[in-house]
């Protein structure tokens, strides 16, 4: 937020292992490396004298009520609305030259650069909210006034409609889908209301969803209408061709969350298959009329989300072919044993990300960051049931929210958050010593609006940059003289970038409300290089919690042929012990069209950072703790119900920095162990132990 006065102008707020060798000594403790003092936190109330008031304070002492209105209070995405601010004395006097803050809180509307106005971004409710802080004097304590207006933005109207249908001819008695995509000049609208119509009903019947049933041989044109567009096409209708149907296999057994691959053969008089046969599948609990806990795909992908004898069913117009599948329970959970819990000093507060490598001497290390203390601590862990910390360096910067290591563990690079001089970027540190890691370089230029994550790759350094929601690219071939070498951002004003990594020349973004983005940096599919990415491809959603829904793609990995996306929602109105989140399982196996295959959610729980290895995915849910999730096979349906989660471990301390509360952040398994940092209480090692043996009669 940048400061201005109010009535006059308002501050608009707007990873490799390595074969273990044999260790050196350990290292000897020492002191703390200082990088540059911090500014002080937490002080007491300053009571300022008359002498100190700046024309403002005294402005800022007459408000006893401040007004904020918006203009009209309902827009469109792309639309403005005007707004109107005032401050007023005890008497109702107007006061001027107070300065303030004017923000919005939500993603829906912007504050445009005047401060008068504001623009619709996306569909929803947005709180345009002016706040000013009051100066403690000594007839009374500091105050904060603040007064918000609401606005909702609605979605942009409709330009175009894409009418799609499965084909221009059409089996009689058969059933298909079209399809429709709505669009206006801020992207597609996945919310439009679409009404479908047939002008021959006994051709062609269409329904709401765009189901059609193919009638008597002819011709009918079908039309979509929203919001006052229609298009159109049309389509005929023949004698069905098909004589038998052909299902393979009949039946199956395996365990729920694995999946079987159903074919069906359309044959016609003469036994020749009718190779564009639309075929419907459908499954069904045997035995019992409950829920389906069970899924089939339009290409016969089959998956047990729980144990139980499911029906298979494929048809075409009358006719039909059933297969049985047996689904059995997974093994059970594994037990997860406790190794070592590392404590952080109290006047470090609350842990943020780690990383665990071994160092040039042989020993094992982690590295741990702070959300407030402007500090990394490093930690011996060569004995995983002793984490020692070695030493600590200290930045200008409050916030150390990630760290990384290099390919060799020479460099290892801190990012900066909430600077005392605002000067943020990333340090990097020589780690030739690991367990005494010493500056080399605090590098901002371009970036000193904060870095909340980074990627090594090589030379080049991939830094998330809070202040342009861009990556920027930074050569450190010379770590003491970094260099911009250049910077890629997606095409949106209202833009949030969170994490970034990079695999086999693909750097995987995450991109809040735009989503996963995939960029060539290297892999040759788009002629992308390092420091000229390429985009690849996109894929956004929506997440549905309640009456809300929302995007915030906060951290994507890749492993095998999938990338795992965790959602950090906070704030929703199902939020009420903290925050929600699920982990989408995106099939990239056709890289440049992503598609949702699977889910992972813990109940009222927040997904927070991933990591996948050995064909199990890691999860620091937050309070859900550390999750350890058997990714291995094909992946589709419900994760969780599948009984896919092999061990689950609760981070919580009872002296922690938020006691007696999990916060899991960032996990990673090392060498037979996991590794997990907690917000509230600093760095765990727990051990996922080997399933228990069945016992036979």
């Amino acid at each position: 937020m940048r400061k201005a006065t109010l009535l006059l102008a308002v501050l608009v707020a707007a990873c490799s292992g390595r074969q273990a060798e044999p260790a050196g000594p350990a290292p000897t403790p020492r002191p703390e490396t200082v990088a540059e003092a911090t500014g002080a936190d937490n002080l007491p109330e300053v009571i300022l004298p008359d002498s100190q008031l700046t024309d403002e304070d005294r402005a800022a002492i007459r408000i006893e009520r401040l007004e904020i209105g918006v203009d009209p209070a309902v827009i469109r995405e792309g639309e403005t609305a005007v707004l109107s601010l005032g401050a007023y004395d005890e008497a109702g006097e107007r006061v001027e030259g107070a300065s303030g803050q004017l923000f919005v809180v939500g993603q829906a509307a912007e504050i445009t650069d005047t401060g008068d106005t504001v623009v619709g971004r996306s569909p929803g409710e947005a709180r345009i909210t002016v706040l000013v802080e009051v100066p403690a004097l000594a007839s009374g304590p500091a105050r904060t006034l603040r007064e918000e207006a609401l606005l909702e933005v609605l979605p942009a109207r409709i330009t175009s409609l894409e009418l799609v249908l499965p084909a221009a001819s059409l089996y009689a008695g058969a059933r298909y889908l079209a399809s429709s995509t709505a669009r206006s000049d801020t992207g597609v609208r996945s919310d439009a209301d679409v009404r479908w119509s047939s002008s021959d009903e006994s051709v062609v019947r269409i329904g709401a969803g765009g189901t059609m049933v193919a009638g008597s041989p002819g011709t009918a044109r079908i039309e979509v209408t929203s919001e006052g567009i229609t298009t159109g096409a049309d389509v005929s209708v023949v004698a069905n061709p098909i004589r038998q149907l052909r299902l393979d296999p009949l039946e199956a057994s395996l365990r729920a969350g694995d999946v079987v691959h159903f074919s069906a053969r359309a044959l016609d008089a003469g036994g020749m298959e009718v190779p564009d046969a639309p075929i419907e599948w459908s499954v069904a609990p045997v035995g019992g009329t409950g829920q389906v806990a069970a899924t089939i795909d339009g290409h016969g992908a089959f998956v047990a989300d729980e144990p139980g004898l499911f029906r298979i069913t494929a048809t075409i117009a009358s006719l039909s072919e059933v297969a049985e599948v047996a689904a059995t329970p997974r093994p059970a959970r594994r037990d997860m044993t406790l190794k070592a819990h590392g404590t952080v000093p109290s006047e470090a507060g609350a842990t943020t990300d780690l990383w665990v490598f071994e160092g040039t001497d042989g020993r094992d290390y982690a590295y741990t960051g702070t959300m407030d203390a402007a500090t990394m601590y490093a930690w011996d862990v060569t004995d995983p049931t002793n984490p020692v910390i070695t030493d600590s360096v200290k930045v200008d910067g409050r916030r150390q929210n990630d760290v990384k290591i290099n390919a060799d563990a020479t460099l290892a690079i801190i990012t900066s958050e909430g600077a005392s001089n605002r000067r943020n970027g990333f340090t990097i540190l020589d780690i030739s010593d690991a367990a005494h890691p010493t500056i080399i370089t605090h590098f901002t230029d371009g970036l000193t609006g904060g870095v909340h994550n980074v990627w090594i790759e090589g030379n080049i350094v991939y830094a998330v940059h809070n202040g342009t929601n861009a990556v920027h690219i930074v050569d450190i071939s010379d770590p003491a003289n970094p260099l911009n070498v250049g910077r890629w951002q997606v095409d949106n004003p209202a833009r949030s970038l969170h994490d970034i990594m990079v695999l086999d020349g693909l750097a995987y973004l995450s991109y809040w409300d735009d989503g996963l983005v995939v960029l060539d940096v290297g892999a040759g599919i788009k002629d992308g290089t390092p420091i000229e990415p390429q985009f690849v491809s996109q894929y956004k959603y929506r997440t549905q919690h309640g009456a809300e829904s929302y995007g915030n793609t906060h951290h994507a990995i890749r492993y095998k042929n999938y990338v795992f996306l965790g959602d950090e929602i906070f704030g929703c109105s199902e939020c009420v012990n903290g925050p929600r989140g699920h982990v989408h399982v995106v099939d990239v196996t056709d890289i440049e069209n992503p598609s949702e295959v699977a889910t992972y959610w813990v109940p009222e729980a927040g997904v927070h950072n991933l990591w996948a290895e050995n064909d199990k995915l890691y999860v620091a849910y937050y309070q859900g703790g550390l999750r350890v999730v058997d990714i291995s096979g094909e992946l589709r349906g419900d994760l969780y119900r599948q009984g896919r989660e092999i061990g689950w471990y609760m981070t919580e301390d009872a002296e922690g920095h938020n006691p007696n509360n999990t916060d899991a952040w960032g996990p990673q398994p090392y060498k037979g162990n996991i590794f997990v940092s907690d917000f509230s209480s600093g760095l765990w090692v727990v051990k996922l132990e080997e399933p228990r043996r069945e016992l036979i009669p």
